[in-house]
Formats: structure tokens, sequence, C-alpha cells
């Protein structure tokens, strides 16, 4: 009895925590789902223990599954119920938008790190997707397909669902959007041990959340204008990631960079556009990223 009695006082507990800090519960759950997933893909890196193949694809599929969107439905449903949990599921699959916000979705990023490489290549990216313009079908395109069930659909409930929409509310489009791409970076941490985004380098992880901060402001000013869509987030999410591979694979690998060129090809490049394109946003939109509070009911 007293066992059963504990369990229900923690429970209530942790209820409690959550109804009081809701945004402070989330990033916890948040980090520690992956967080937990990933570890055992760490210590194998590491030399620890020993994983077969198969278990490390699936926790590396699970870990893209039990981070953010998991704690989004978590914490919605002790602030807001099962009528909270329905709302987040309905926006997380609001396809309606106009054909140019899909169009921003897909191509954006593509677009910045085509010319963002080509400028440090002599223009060879751009020429290679010239020459060959059926990678958008038989590359690109299939894997932002994959890239929307791993691991967009485990993180954009989570990330544009749930914390964006409270943080803009509480900071403001702007300082929210920072906090969230930063968190959302840092999210990465464990992950960067492993082969999956390692190796792990000082530099590399400064590079690595000062580009997901930046590039956040893509992602808030694409919600806004889609009146809270998480399924456009989900889009630009997997949009990225195919991008990511398709610009790394026409980036010629025979050409060696020196100077200020090698720094940027180190990483730097996509901090310096994505930091030009969110100032450009920020200015355009008069610092609202398309933000407009009389719908922050609907978005949250």
């Amino acid at each position: 009895m007293s066992e059963v009695t504990s369990t229900m006082s923690n429970e209530k507990g942790m209820s409690a925590f959550i109804l009081s800090h809701p945004l402070v519960s989330y990033f916890f759950l948040a980090y520690a789902g992956m967080w937990l997933l990933v570890a055992p893909l760490v210590m194998d890196a590491f030399g620890l223990i020993e994983l077969s193949d198969v278990m490390s694809l699936l926790l590396f599929v699970l870990s893209s599954w039990s981070g953010p969107t998991v704690a989004a439905y978590w914490v919605t449903g002790v602030l807001e119920g099962k009528a909270g949990m329905k709302r987040l599921f309905r926006r997380t699959f609001q396809f309606r938008a106009g054909l140019q916000w899909y169009a921003v979705a897909l191509f954006t990023f593509l677009s910045i790190w085509i010319a963002a490489y080509s400028f440090l290549y002599n223009g060879a990216p751009f020429a290679a997707l010239a020459a060959n313009p059926t990678l958008l079908l038989s590359t690109f395109l299939p894997s932002v397909l994959m890239g929307l069930l791993i691991p967009s659909i485990g993180e954009e409930p989570g990330w544009r669902g749930f914390a964006l929409p409270r943080l803009q509310a509480a900071y403001g489009p702007v300082l929210g959007t920072i906090i969230l791409g930063t968190l959302h970076g840092v999210w990465h941490l464990p992950a960067l041990f492993t082969p999956l985004l390692g190796p792990f380098t000082i530099d590399g992880f400064i590079i690595f959340v000062l580009t997901a901060a930046a590039g956040t402001f893509l992602y808030t000013w694409l919600f806004n204008n889609t009146r809270g869509s998480v399924w456009m987030a989900i889009v630009m999410h997997a949009a990225s990631n195919a991008a990511s591979q398709l610009v790394t694979s026409l980036t010629p690998e025979d050409v060696l960079l020196t100077g200020w060129a090698k720094i940027l090809a180190d990483g730097w490049i996509n901090v310096i556009v994505f930091s030009l394109v969110a100032i450009v946003l920020v200015v355009f939109t008069r610092g609202t990223l398309g933000y407009r509070p009389d719908r922050s009911a609907e978005n949250g």
C-alpha cells in the first residue's frame, strides 16, 4: 500500500512541476528521451561496449523518435489533456499551405548551400547540379521523403509544435528563436560523439550550434506564415538534411582550399550565410518573423 501511495505521490509531484514549468519540463524530457538511447551508441564509439549493426540501427531509429515529440505530447497531456494532444496532432498534419510555402520549405536550404559552396569552390556544386538536374528527383526528393520519418516527425511536433509558440509568447519571435535554435543545437551533443554526426571537435560543436541557431530563423518565419503548421516545419527539416547530403556529394573532394577559404569550408561558411539570412528576415519583417500574437492560441 505504501508503494502505491509513493508512486501516486511521485506522479502528482512530476505533474505539478510540469504545470509550473512547462518549457523547462519539455526541454528536460526532450533531451533525456534522446540522450538515453544515444548513450549506448556513444559508449560503442568509445569502445566501452560492442553493439551489433542491427542494435546500432535500432537505437538510432528509436532515438530519433524518443525525444522532442514524445516530450511535447507528454507535457501537453499534463497541461491540456487529451484535447490539447488532439490539437497538436491536427497541427502536425496540417497540410494546407500555399504552394509557395512548400517551395520555401523544400528548396530554401538547398539554394543557400548551393550558393555558399559554389562561392567557395568556383561554382563547382552549381555546375554539377546544372549538368545533372535529375539528381533532384533521384537523390534529393527520396532523401526528403525518408527524412519525413527519420528524424523530422520525431522532432518538429516538439520544437515547433510545442516549444516555439510558448517561447515566442514569452520572449518574442527573435529571442525565442535564438533560445530554441541554441537548445536544439546543443541537443545533438551526444550524437556528435558517434559516427552519425562525429567526430566531435570543440570548433565543430560551436559551428554546429551557431548554424542551428541561425537556421532556426527560417523555421520560425515559415511556421508563422503558415498559421502554425508543424507539417511545414517537418518538410523543411527533412529537406534541410537532404540538401546537406546532396551539396556534400556535389562538392569536389580533390580541390585543396587554403587560407580563409579553408576556414570557411570547415563550417564557418554555414554560420555566416545563415546568420546573414537571419538578419535579412529580421530586418524585412521588422523583427516579427511573421509572428502575430493574436494567433498564439491557434499556434499553442
